[in-house]
């Protein structure tokens, strides 16, 4: 019997709008509660105003399935990298491959560019390990993430 990859969603991306300002937040304090309320470290006041300043909509694309917004992704560009500042999906569009996906065309962007990609994951959020499967590494942690950086193949 031979095992199936599992079947990637259908997605497109958006540019952000002024209404997706609420969508793009809650889906953030939604991944944010879980993970930082097991370290002692929710405090919603202090992320929506953390949240509030890092959101640019200009960077932000929402991601669609059909006419239905699943979620977004903001991307940084830097001289000399670029930062994946924000990635989050519904529950339900999860674990469907589009995040390793849009994942995967970010490192092809850095690679096309010479730059390296940098990231932070929450404590405690599953989606360290798609990072670290795709080649990212640790370089550093705060009371709330850990900051990681994927860089280009030499040659």
């Amino acid at each position: 019997m031979m095992l199936k990859e599992p079947r990637q969603a259908d997605f497109r991306l958006r540019p952000a709008k002024p209404g997706d300002y609420s969508f793009a937040i809650a889906l953030y304090l939604d991944g944010a509660k879980r993970h930082l309320s097991k370290i002692g470290r929710w405090n919603e006041r202090r992320l929506r105003l953390k949240f509030r300043k890092g959101y640019k909509q200009a960077q932000t694309k929402i991601i669609c399935v059909g006419d239905n917004a699943v979620g977004c992704m903001q991307v940084v560009e830097f001289v000399g990298r670029l930062y994946l500042r924000q990635l989050h999906l519904i529950p339900a569009y999860r674990r469907q491959g589009i995040g390793t996906q849009l994942i995967k065309d970010l490192l092809r962007r850095g690679d096309a560019q010479g730059k390296p990609v940098t990231l932070d994951v929450m404590h405690g959020n599953p989606a360290r390990r798609l990072y670290l499967r795709l080649g990212f590494r640790r370089t550093g942690q705060d009371a709330d993430r850990k900051q990681m950086i994927w860089r280009p193949p030499r040659g």
